[in-house]
């Protein structure tokens, strides 16, 4: 006999019980692969945080479509698909915020401006200076020493008696915060760069 813990042996069975709305279908589908996708998250990406609002925002996807969500034979490929897709994507996103702070972190520091993007320049200096000093004093000590005296982890872990690893998770934590800010000048800011470069 079945324990109440195994009461779907099988994912399509609890597929078609999640197409119903059943709630404790999705959790033990949740509790099925939530260790096997961290593990798989992380070897991508090896940040905590980020691996677990990762498989959080995977598992909500799949209960927005749970009506008509469909698979095969296992749920496996297609949760696993979808976490290496949301970590691509983040890795992307990632790396476009930081070039696109850095470049005009770099345009103030040259002294380089063209009459059409330096109000939009301006203003998105100011707005970087202003929230930054809404991080904690250490996080902003160390994001400035990392991206405007361009110190590494390691140096700035010496510096201020901190591991590398701590010195890179605040850089990361602050990056994550001002990409949150900053996102509404994002699209005009590469739309910009794009159309001059």
């Amino acid at each position: 006999m079945k324990s109440q813990k195994d009461t779907y042996t099988t994912d399509k069975e609890l597929v078609a019980k999640i197409n119903k709305g059943d709630h404790r279908a999705f959790a033990e589908l949740f509790n099925r692969y939530k260790e096997k996708l961290y593990r798989h998250a992380y070897r991508m990406m090896p940040d905590t945080e980020v691996c677990n609002d990762i498989i959080q925002d995977t598992f909500l996807a799949v209960w927005s479509i749970h009506e008509n969500w469909q698979i095969t034979d296992s749920a496996h490929p297609y949760l696993y698909q979808s976490v290496r897709n949301k970590i691509l994507n983040y890795i992307s996103r990632e790396e476009v915020s930081n070039r696109y702070i850095e470049s005009f972190q770099s345009l103030a520091q040259q002294g380089q401006c063209y009459t059409e993007e330096k109000i939009l320049e301006r203003e998105l200096l100011n707005l970087i200076e202003e929230k930054k000093s809404d991080l904690a004093p250490r996080t902003r000590e160390i994001f400035e020493l990392n991206r405007e005296q361009h110190l590494s982890y390691k140096e700035i872990g010496q510096k201020l008696n901190i591991s590398e690893k701590t010195a890179k998770k605040q850089v990361h934590n602050a990056l994550k915060y001002l990409r949150t800010k900053l996102t509404s000048f994002l699209f005009s800011i590469l739309f910009l760069f794009f159309f001059i470069f």
